[in-house]
């Protein structure tokens, strides 16, 4: 399976787009009855958002690929499992033809559930992307060889929103450490995001393309990094979220910005709103080849 860094270096300017999907909480597939519609170049898996139990994000990418034909990324937290488990699980999502894996640290379990569930955090997140790394190279975290080395393209996150300075000091770390592909929670500052490629463009021989997070903000919904009060009022007072997150992409777009991270609507229960995605999908999927063509 082609890896997301490959699809953007042969995309000639055109947008690429990373869906973010949710895992089912429960033993069947029906949750994603609505993604099968959805346009995108990879649907991206979160993992037990919530915290909740869900059906592992590898499962879930195996059957989005095998099952409906849709190139897949799925996505692993630091915080649950140790290192025997992490790549144990990575050479299984190998052997299934997965390639594109994005490694998170995962939210702090909260206090209302620590006497039932304990963190793990045996890796950082630079750690299991090294260590990612080190497998393609036929090596175990034990430095034990493997009978079979591993292809794995290993992505990060990066929320600027935190602080556009200290979250670019991370991202250029977690390149350093191999990550090839990074994908961005939804903020507002546009130029931010400009000068955080320019940055990584500087560490590396190749381009490090960064998606922009977009999400399709609801009044009751919920939403990740820092909305602004102004956008936040627009919203209360009646403009819908899917207007906004499509000037968000415009502006993004007309920065030379050419690859995407689609958020669809988060409401409550976790439920989403995949057919809002898929017109925010066929809208920057209808913006023209990028002037800057810089394959951001």
């Amino acid at each position: 399976m082609t890896t997301v860094p490959e699809v953007v270096a042969s995309s000639s300017g055109r947008p690429v787009i990373v869906c973010d999907v949710s895992p089912p909480r429960g033993g069947g597939p029906a949750s994603l009855d609505g993604v099968a519609n959805l346009d995108a170049d990879f649907l991206s898996v979160a993992y037990n958002p919530g915290q909740s139990v869900r059906v592992n994000s590898v499962f879930v990418a195996s059957y989005l690929e095998d099952v409906l034909g849709k190139a897949a990324v799925f996505t692993l937290a630091t915080r649950d499992i140790n290192r025997i488990a992490t790549q144990s699980l990575l050479l299984g999502a190998h052997w299934q033809g997965l390639r594109n894996v994005v490694i998170v640290r995962g939210d702090p379990i909260r206090a209302r559930d620590s006497g039932l569930v304990k963190s793990v955090n045996d890796y950082s997140t630079t750690g299991l992307i090294s260590d990612i790394v080190r497998m393609n190279g036929g090596r175990d975290f034990r430095g034990l060889p493997l009978i079979d080395s591993t292809s794995l393209c290993p992505g990060a996150t990066v929320d600027l929103s935190r602080g556009a300075d200290q979250e670019t000091s991370l991202a250029v770390r977690k390149v350093n450490a191999g990550a090839g592909f990074l994908l961005a929670q939804t903020h507002f500052r546009p130029y931010d995001l400009v000068k955080l490629q320019d940055t990584l463009s500087m560490i590396r021989n190749t381009e490090v393309p960064v998606f922009a997070g977009v999400q399709i903000l609801d009044r009751d919904g919920i939403d990740f990094g820092n909305v602004p009060h102004q956008v936040r009022d627009d919203l209360h007072s009646g403009r819908s979220g899917p207007d906004i997150a499509r000037e968000l992409a415009f502006d993004l777009w007309s920065r030379g910005i050419t690859t995407f991270y689609v958020i669809p609507t988060i409401l409550p229960m976790g439920l989403r709103d995949y057919e809002a995605a898929s017109d925010l999908i066929e809208y920057i999927k209808s913006l023209p080849t990028s002037r800057h063509a810089t394959n951001r």
